[in-house]
């Protein structure tokens, strides 16, 4: 065999171990996170108030945080045997507003994204709110401002590899 037969075959198979260890080590090995509550501006007076009357006429006016409509969800498993349970909220931090999983857990896979998507429409024309963190334990995904949660009413945890729902939740208002 030549020289430059041997380095290309070598190549070849480099290659086709590293795509397959890709593909493969995500259903060996779990990811689990454990994120804090994104910090909100009520956290932040709780912890400063001092006891005054003004203070309580204060707390009692609800604030457009509070105003605002919480949605919730419950996760679902997806396509094939893909399992995925878990819970999810919203929250309006000090910085935005953030989708918050809870007690989740889903099968691992390569190249799992988040997506915000409405009704009949395909993950990656959705609203992609980045990778995911792990494939078990809280964690917080930041929404972009002016998302109508009546709209993207579903979160669907989505692999690009292969193109496979592994996993949706319907976001409801925490009134329905």
């Amino acid at each position: 065999m030549k020289t430059i037969t041997k380095i290309l075959l070598g190549v070849v198979i480099v290659g086709i171990l590293a795509i397959s260890w890709w593909l493969v080590s995500p259903l060996l090995f779990d990811k689990a996170v454990d994120e804090g509550l994104p910090p909100t501006s009520s956290d932040v007076k709780t912890e400063e108030q001092t006891p005054d009357t003004e203070d309580e006429t204060e707390t009692t006016t609800p604030s457009t945080q509070e105003e605002e409509l919480t949605f919730s969800g419950k996760f679902v498993d997806g396509e094939k045997n893909y399992k995925t349970s878990g819970t999810l909220k919203t929250i309006q931090a000090d910085d935005g507003q953030y989708l918050r999983f809870e007690d989740f857990k889903t099968t691992n896979g390569p190249d799992l994204f988040v997506y915000l998507i409405q009704p009949g429409m395909e993950p990656k024309e959705g609203i992609n709110l980045g990778a995911l963190k792990g494939n078990t334990g809280n964690q917080n995904y930041a929404v972009p401002q002016n998302v109508d949660f009546t709209k993207y009413n579903t979160v669907v945890i989505w692999c690009r590899a292969f193109n496979a729902d592994f996993g949706t939740a319907v976001v409801k208002t925490d009134n329905e």
